[in-house]
């Protein structure tokens, strides 16, 4: 068999060790062959496992969500950073003055990055759920490129509101007065997909091999059907046209919305 590539983008959260690490424990516990080639942006994905089906791909979960309703690649281990056991959910949180989602119009945010699943997507998707435009919702947008870095804006009064996930809110709240005002979860995990080509077989030597594999904090398992629910379910209202009313008070948002 010739040897199958790991396409690995640079949104995602593995460093150039763990990745090494990682291809180390996928060759010796799946005695496949792999190859690991980086990319400079995750929305390069759909595009090369088209013309390249017979890939893998480490994804985030909102491209994850994109390759598996294009029919090019179908989720089968999912890659997670356990938080002492908790789920993380991602958040936004405001200046003191914003009580809730009705008062984020006419607001200066804070992004993490244009593929940052809690930092980015969800959020905003939570809000394109009810019909919001996001891109006329707020006065201005600003990537920040970390999470430290929307907490040290939200800090300092760059921005009014940032989204970022959970396990960062102790240090939210220590360098600033802040108010949470969403709390959207549990996050599904990156995943591992595999392209339309990639043999049936080596699929499944994936999963077996991975389950028993250790790597550092890193958790592994099969990828179940409902594991991208919340995606589709927040994208769901947000093709509807959005008819829920946005709360006017701080909401949660479990995986089932």
């Amino acid at each position: 068999m010739s040897p199958i590539t790991l396409l690995v983008p640079a949104a995602v959260q593995p460093s150039e060790r763990v990745v090494a690490a990682w291809l180390d424990v996928a060759r010796e516990t799946t005695g496949l062959d792999l190859a690991v080639a980086r990319l400079s942006s995750a929305a390069l994905l759909p595009q090369i496992v088209e013309r390249c089906p017979e890939t893998i791909a480490w994804a985030p979960p909102a491209i994850a969500f994109v390759l598996e309703r294009m029919g090019l690649a179908t989720p089968v281990v999912t890659m997670s950073l356990p938080d002492r056991g908790r789920s993380r959910s991602a958040v936004l949180v405001a200046q003191p003055g914003i009580r809730n989602l009705t008062e984020l119009a006419d607001r200066r945010v804070g992004w993490v990055s244009r593929f940052s699943t809690t930092g980015h997507d969800l959020p905003r998707l939570y809000l394109e759920s009810f019909g919001v435009d996001v891109d006329a919702l707020f006065r201005s947008q600003r990537f920040c490129g970390s999470h430290a870095a929307a907490t040290a804006a939200l800090a300092c009064g760059e921005v009014d509101v940032i989204a970022t996930h959970s396990g960062a809110l102790p240090r939210v709240f220590e360098a600033t007065l802040a108010r949470l005002v969403v709390s959207i979860g549990p996050v599904p995990s990156d995943v591992l997909v595999a392209g339309v080509g990639v043999p049936a077989g080596a699929r499944e030597h994936l999963v077996q091999g991975l389950r028993a594999a250790p790597l550092g904090n890193f958790e592994f398992g099969r990828a179940s059907s409902g594991h991208l629910d919340l995606l589709e379910s927040l994208r769901r209202h947000a093709f509807d046209g959005g008819t829920r009313t946005l709360p006017g008070r701080c909401a949660t948002v479990a995986a089932r919305p």
